[in-house]
This record gives structure tokens, sequence and C-alpha cells, in this order.
């Protein structure tokens, strides 16, 4: 199964910190910075040239509808 979530209205790509794909995971989400636990579960987006953003609780909540 396949399909699309997109970001809510005044979401700014350029805020984004992008992981180089040969980094290790960082522990801050790559939207606000907040810190990420080991057992928490973010929402992890990954470009097609490897570079991955991750975003936490409160981001995916209010950026991209996701819980809450």
């Amino acid at each position: 199964m396949s399909f699309t979530i997109r970001p809510r209205l005044g979401f700014k790509w350029e805020h984004v910190a992008w992981g180089k794909p040969d980094s290790v995971r960082s522990a801050v989400c790559s939207y606000c910075f907040a810190g990420i636990g080991e057992d928490d579960v973010p929402l992890i987006l990954s470009k097609e040239d490897g570079h991955v953003a991750q975003f936490c609780d409160e981001c995916q909540i209010k950026w991209w509808g996701l819980g809450g």
C-alpha cells in the first residue's frame, strides 16, 4: 500500500535540516530540533539521494496532521 502525505500550510521546507545519507541518525527533530527519545517513533522522510529528515511528535501533529 502506498499513500502521499503533505505538510500543512505554513510549513517551510527550507527549515528542514536534512541528514546526510551516511550519517548516524540524529537525536533531534529535523524541523524544531526538539529531542527525540529512544522509544519515540518519529516520522521519517527520505529523498531519492538518501538524505533523511525526521519529525518529533509535536511536529507530526502540527505540520503533518498525524496523531494527536
